[in-house]
């Protein structure tokens, strides 16, 4: 069994509880690791590249363009250089696609025309791209799944890891998507620039994009909210087909329908933690209510089963994916834990007022302290734990 986490192939897990947590009236239940199917399509494609001209290049396009020149003996003379010259010049604006016909018939391409035109030598370069298609669909992904933070898995590597599970693909690649995504008017947002032409597809493999699926419910119903390395952290790409594909639903509902007190059980008796720590939040979620000497100061001090660091209290843990929140029913403990937590986002990073003030607000309503934390309580904090005072960034 290969020992890799979710949180060395993605973000680790709380990140997308904690977001998940943030929006109006959701309370997450279960997060599930799963790894969504897709074609990765080998292409090759020409592209333009734009660069200045050299200036006989450009007056023998002219010549051609604009004085109506058709033979390499006229252009010579009108330009009043030598016939050599402008014969070297007719042979390389024919090598990049700018000039056809014969030295005494002349004419210029397409190309050659706009090249004249917008006063810039364009040049044809060979490019070889991947583009991305789902699984379900064989739809293109969007552009945000290129970014840097998006890890994408080749077949081996997927096959390899144990952290998330792969989905089976419901359909095989449609050779015709890569025209499709071709002729969309927004083309550029399925990462592929309208630079790229003549798209020819080499080969294609499978590969998988790591998500979280956070179940959540909105007082309502049960969502499923997806989260993948997309700059905004949520996924509504992904999230859109995976709500609308019935293998994808019957897998998490599967796994939902197991009891989770009995998955509780182990990883709480590991931490000497009694079943009445349990606490019913409502019908659907749970907090893992622990006393104040169970949230320590430090996090070096956490490290013995059972404690955790005090910044964690209010936020989630997922034994089994099953998901807890950790709580502690004294009110100053909690409020001490909004200092901490502001105090190191506040700290991390200079910050404006605007910024740590909608943290405040935010953790406050997480945590419940029995009054809320102002901007001068944090100060007042900041100074007690030798921060000195914050500066906060115009």
């Amino acid at each position: 069994m290969s020992s890799t986490s979710t949180d060395t192939i993605l973000y680790a897990q709380a990140r997308a509880l904690e977001h998940a947590a943030d929006l109006p009236g959701t309370r997450p239940v279960r997060i599930h690791a799963l790894a969504f199917p897709l074609h990765a399509a080998e292409l090759s494609a020409t592209i333009e590249e734009r660069s200045p001209f050299d200036l006989l290049d450009r007056y023998v396009g002219l010549a051609i363009a604009e004085g109506g020149f058709t033979r390499l003996q006229d252009i010579a003379a009108f330009l009043g250089v030598s016939e050599h010259m402008v014969d070297r010049v007719l042979r390389f604006l024919g090598g990049i696609g700018h000039l056809q016909g014969s030295a005494d018939a002349l004419s210029l391409t397409e190309r050659g025309l706009r090249s004249v035109r917008d006063d810039r030598r364009y040049t044809e370069k060979q490019e070889r791209l991947r583009l991305y298609f789902d699984g379900v669909r064989c739809g293109p992904l969007r552009t945000a799944h290129y970014a840097h933070g998006v890890r994408i898995l080749d077949r081996d590597a997927a096959y390899a890891q144990r952290a998330f599970r792969l989905l089976p693909e419901a359909c095989g690649f449609r050779p015709s998507a890569v025209a499709e995504v071709a002729r969309r008017p927004d083309r550029d947002e399925y990462d592929l620039p309208d630079e790229l032409l003549n798209l020819e597809v080499l080969e294609v493999s499978r590969a998988f994009l790591p998500c979280y699926a956070v179940r959540a419910h909105d007082g309502r119903r049960l969502r499923t909210l997806i989260y993948s390395g997309v700059a905004e952290l949520r996924d509504h790409h992904l999230e859109e087909i995976l709500n609308s594909w019935p293998t994808a639903t019957h897998v998490m509902e599967s796994a939902d329908s197991e009891q989770p007190r009995d998955h509780f059980a182990e990883w709480m008796r590991e931490r000497k933690i009694t079943p009445q720590a349990l606490s019913w939040v409502d019908h659907y979620g749970f907090r893992l209510v622990l006393p104040p000497s169970r949230y320590l100061q430090h996090t070096i001090e956490a490290r013995e089963k059972g404690t955790f660091a005090l910044t964690m209290l209010g936020s989630y843990v997922a034994p089994r994916s099953h998901v807890l929140q950790l709580w502690c029913d004294d009110a100053p403990t909690r409020t001490k834990a909004v200092l901490n937590r502001a105090l190191a986002y506040a700290t991390a990073t200079r910050r404006n007022v605007q910024e740590v003030m909608a943290f405040l607000e935010r953790v406050c309503r997480q945590l419940e302290p029995d009054a809320d934390v102002t901007l001068d309580d944090l100060q007042m904090h900041a100074r007690k734990t030798g921060y000195g005072a914050l500066d906060f960034k115009e």
